[in-house]
């Protein structure tokens, strides 16, 4: 057992895989079991409970040079694909710190999902300029709408 998960027959280690169920209607929705509904609370309750760090805590985190690469790679990945006027559906959005690259790449509407309440308001805090007041960030230049909710509650509000 490995962070609290069992193992799978397969001898994988992780969280519990979701089964999806048809709909006994029998159309195309599925319906969550409720280990999923779990997890998922869990995963919220996690990041809602994380607190903002520093510049200097961030600075000093053993895997900063891996966070900056991530944030590199993405930066690069929205340069080339996103196009100006995009409509973007950033699922996991978290605090927004994606934000500013959807700016550059003057996409036309966001959308950013998470599943963590403290997440998104954390990014709709960013999203209206109030997060950083040492800086004079303009408002950013497109449309958004922040939802908090996991991907199967999601899909019924867009």
């Amino acid at each position: 057992m490995k962070r609290g998960y069992p193992e799978s027959p397969s001898g994988s280690v992780g969280p519990p895989q979701s089964r999806l169920k048809q709909n006994p209607e029998g159309d195309s929705q599925f319906l969550e079991d409720e280990s999923t509904k779990i997890f998922a609370r869990k995963v919220a309750e996690h990041y809602s409970a994380r607190t903002n760090q520093t510049l200097e805590e961030r600075e000093a985190s053993p895997i900063i040079h891996l966070k900056k690469l991530n944030n590199w790679i993405k930066s690069v990945l929205i340069q080339l694909y996103a196009r100006r006027g995009d409509a973007v559906l950033d699922l996991a959005c978290g605090k927004g710190g994606d934000l500013i690259k959807w700016d550059k790449a003057k996409v036309g509407y966001y959308v950013g999902v998470d599943v963590a309440e403290g997440s998104i308001e954390d990014c709709r805090t960013r999203y209206n300029g109030d997060a950083d007041h040492h800086q004079r960030r303009k408002k950013f230049t497109f449309p958004a709408r922040l939802i908090c909710g996991e991907c199967y509650e999601v899909i019924a509000v867009l």
